[in-house]
């Protein structure tokens, strides 16, 4: 028991912890948009652009919170934190149109299934969040 907690202490707490805690907060997100997407899409019947839309937007709102306080600890001042907002809603803004462009691009002319280039899209996503997260939201 020692050792397991000795390493998920190197892990988020380490060398590894920005990685890490980026990828535990994503796998979150990551979840609750899939659920929300495939609530919307499936159970619900609507089109997959909307679904999308929709659960990414579920997803966002968790990012916020946890990469802000957990993965990247960024401690600004209540002045800037609307600064800060703008730029986490722009990057995914910016995200999301890319994810809705790239989908309809491989299930139109890949005849990709939905489920398929929702993964495909999702870890395009998630390149593109971390590097502007680390690089221009939160530095």
């Amino acid at each position: 028991m020692s050792q397991l907690i000795k390493t998920m202490n190197f892990i988020f707490n380490g060398r590894l912890k920005l990685l890490s805690r980026f990828s535990t907060t994503g796998i979150l997100n990551t979840i609750i948009d899939f659920a929300v997407f495939t609530l919307c899409q499936g159970a619900i019947g609507l089109h997959y652009t909307t679904s999308q839309i929709i659960g990414y937007s579920c997803g966002v709102a968790n990012s916020f919170v946890f990469n802000k306080k957990w993965t990247f600890e960024y401690k600004n001042s209540d002045k800037n934190a609307g600064y800060e907002l703008i730029r986490f809603i722009l990057v995914n803004v910016a995200s999301l149109f890319i994810t809705v462009v790239l989908m309809k691009f491989l299930v139109n002319n890949f005849n990709f299934n939905i489920y398929v280039s929702k993964i495909v899209v999702t870890l395009a996503a998630q390149v593109i969040n971390f590097l502007l997260y680390k690089l221009w939201v939160f530095n």
